[in-house]
């Protein structure tokens, strides 16, 4: 049996264990159909053929800090969407152990898609980009950005069922360990019309800790919500009572610095326009959609 489906048979087995999070439960359970899809096809061998000429991602677009914010939204008009559980870690639930390989999957859905794309990349807590990527063993993914991501090929675009997709790769944990990892995606849900118009991208990110050294790992100082909201947020502080916090837009502009006092404050920002903005309060950043 390869690496990859003994991975995705983990992962089913260890979602019906995590009771405590039910939520994250149900939504990641969609994805079941498309993960069991790639086993199959991997375990016979083949490969489904593709008419788009897409080469992938040319890089450096996945919408993390390190990218410093970019992603498909540069090439295909439109605003990007956040969604939540569309990076799944199946053996990484429970932290990363330095030099270890994982199988890592992204999932995208999309209403009136014809064709699918993505990228992928992990970055420590500075934006540094970490681990080693590889490939899956169907040809539907490759590498980019020298390496530090993963993206479609032209096999890979075809939805496998309905409006939606997902792609298999594989990334090995650093060693030594660097604190807490981020996996950022955007994924983009084209309709086929062989222009950039009329596509949806969206973006998504999971952090994992590394295992057995607790010290490394940082709680963020704060809380936000809602989000996405109509523009009144609120800042719940959990470490110090005074704080700063500012605002950026996706391309890292800041736009605004704004005291907190207090455990709980309340910021109006419907002055500003909607979209994907991030917020930062003493070192760390969260991601927040104004719509």
């Amino acid at each position: 049996m390869i690496p990859g489906i003994i991975s995705l048979t983990m992962f089913k087995y260890n979602m019906y264990i995590c009771d405590e999070n039910r939520t994250k439960f149900e939504a990641m359970k969609k994805i079941y159909p498309f993960l069991m899809f790639f086993a199959v096809v991997a375990a016979a061998g083949l490969l489904i053929q593709g008419t788009h000429s897409t080469s992938g991602s040319p890089g450096g677009y996945t919408g993390s800090p390190g990218d410093g914010g970019a992603n498909c939204t540069q090439c295909h008009a439109g605003t990007a969407i956040p969604q939540f559980y569309w990076i799944t870690l199946p053996a990484l639930i429970g932290g990363y152990t330095p030099g270890t390989q994982y199988t890592v999957a992204v999932y995208g859905e999309h209403v009136g898609a014809l064709k699918f794309g993505f990228e992928a990349t992990a970055e420590d807590a500075a934006g540094n980009k970490t681990g080693t990527f590889q490939p899956d063993m169907m040809g539907w993914t490759q590498l980019t950005n020298n390496g530090k991501s993963a993206t479609h090929t032209s096999l890979g675009t075809t939805p496998l069922a309905d409006t939606a997709t997902a792609w298999v790769f594989y990334w090995t944990a650093p060693d030594p360990p660097v604190g807490d990892i981020t996996f950022y995606a955007a994924i983009n849900g084209a309709n086929g019309n062989g222009t950039n118009g009329g596509d949806q991208i969206y973006l998504t990110s999971v952090t994992v800790q590394p295992v057995g050294i607790p010290e490394t790992v940082k709680v963020s100082p704060f809380n936000l919500y809602p989000n996405p909201s109509e523009g009144i947020i609120w800042i719940e502080l959990t470490e110090h009572k005074d704080s700063m916090v500012r605002i950026f837009d996706i391309q890292g502009k800041l736009l605004q610095t704004l005291p907190v006092t207090g455990d709980q404050t309340r910021l109006d920002l419907s002055h500003l326009q909607k979209g994907l903005y991030i917020i930062n309060v003493d070192g760390f950043s969260q991601r927040f959609l104004i719509r």
